[in-house]
């Protein structure tokens, strides 16, 4: 779907804004309701708004240790492949999980209450998976900067 100027002012302002309406975004643009209200319909529809979800602070709700951890896999052959990333998928810790090139295989992103519930989580989860070769974690000391918005090309 090829995206107008006015599709990318309003997806600008629901990634600043998601609970912002339709006629909010009408007066920001100098349009009416209805064409807005067709615009982020199409744009649902079209599947480039995927979901709306609440952004919540992690320090707030005690998950303040972040980890990435770097995973190296020993069989590389897709069904091998395969059973492991549908076993990573299944880790509720997981909050994001790619597919990388470079030294490392994968790339998982979790958060933790404390130092104690990532050891558990290497110990009793991801030592469990059968395909991993090396684990490399890295803990985060210090968040510098995190957005989910992605940068539209105008």
């Amino acid at each position: 779907m090829k995206l107008d100027a006015i599709d990318v002012q309003i997806l600008e302002k629901l990634q600043e804004n998601a609970m912002v309406t339709a006629k909010e975004l009408a007066s920001d643009l100098s349009l009416t309701t209805t064409p807005i209200y067709e615009r982020i319909k199409k744009l649902q529809n079209s599947g480039i708004i995927k979901q709306y979800v609440a952004l919540l602070d992690a320090d707030l709700i005690g998950k303040s240790i972040t980890v990435f951890i770097n995973i190296t896999i020993k069989d590389h052959h897709s069904e091998k492949r395969d059973e492991f990333v549908q076993q990573m998928e299944k880790l509720s810790a997981v909050m994001e999980f790619y597919h990388t090139s470079g030294s490392f295989d994968f790339l998982a992103k979790v958060r933790f209450s404390n130092i104690q519930e990532f050891r558990n989580f290497l110990v009793n989860e991801l030592s469990s998976i059968h395909n991993i070769s090396d684990i490399e974690s890295q803990i985060v000391l210090e968040e510098i900067k995190y957005s989910t918005r992605i940068l539209l090309n105008r």
